[in-house]
């Protein structure tokens, strides 16, 4: 039987979730908005900490031609609070993306994703968490294409979904 805890030891569980992101500070002279659907398999590793593993489709509306990108990261959550049916946890993860277009305007269609934040976890039936989150990306290609191809998008947003063991 799977753990009812998604901070467990050897716990396995599938994360589906969604979020909104609106950029927080601008140095490329656009606002850009992202909006995407989140697939992530989660592994507890003990003492509160798990290993997550991400895959996010995200719409990013800019100015000009508006992008889709595909994405994937490797991050660590880790708890610091619980109590009865509550976790409330911190997160940091890193990976890379392709869009469909330059992301954001002026940039490259490849770029390096870095995020974190903290969130909550809620035990709402045997083998259900809810999920929330408030998250901070940044999207950037770190200047492969050269520093005039390189601006950034710094966003602040929220993330929410379930979380269930298998």
């Amino acid at each position: 039987m799977p753990a009812d805890d998604p901070f467990a030891r050897h716990s396995w569980n599938i994360e589906l979730a969604g979020q909104v992101e609106l950029e927080a500070w601008n140095y490329n002279t656009n606002h850009e908005e992202l909006y995407g659907l989140i697939t992530a398999l989660t592994y507890g590793l003990g003492k509160g900490v798990v290993i997550t593993a991400t895959v996010p489709i995200t719409y990013v509306s800019q100015r000009g031609v508006d992008g889709l990108l595909l994405g994937g990261t490797i991050g660590v959550r880790g708890r610091v609070y619980r109590r009865a049916r509550l976790s409330i946890y911190w997160e940091f993860s890193v990976g890379a993306s392709q869009a469909d277009t330059f992301v954001p305007p002026r940039g490259t269609r490849f770029n390096y994703i870095a995020q974190g934040g903290g969130g909550a976890t809620l035990r709402v039936a045997r083998g259900l968490h809810a999920l929330a989150a408030v998250r901070w990306i940044h999207l950037s290609n770190n200047g492969l294409a050269g520093r005039d191809r390189n601006p950034d998008i710094e966003a602040i947003g929220m993330h929410v979904g379930v979380l269930m063991p298998f």
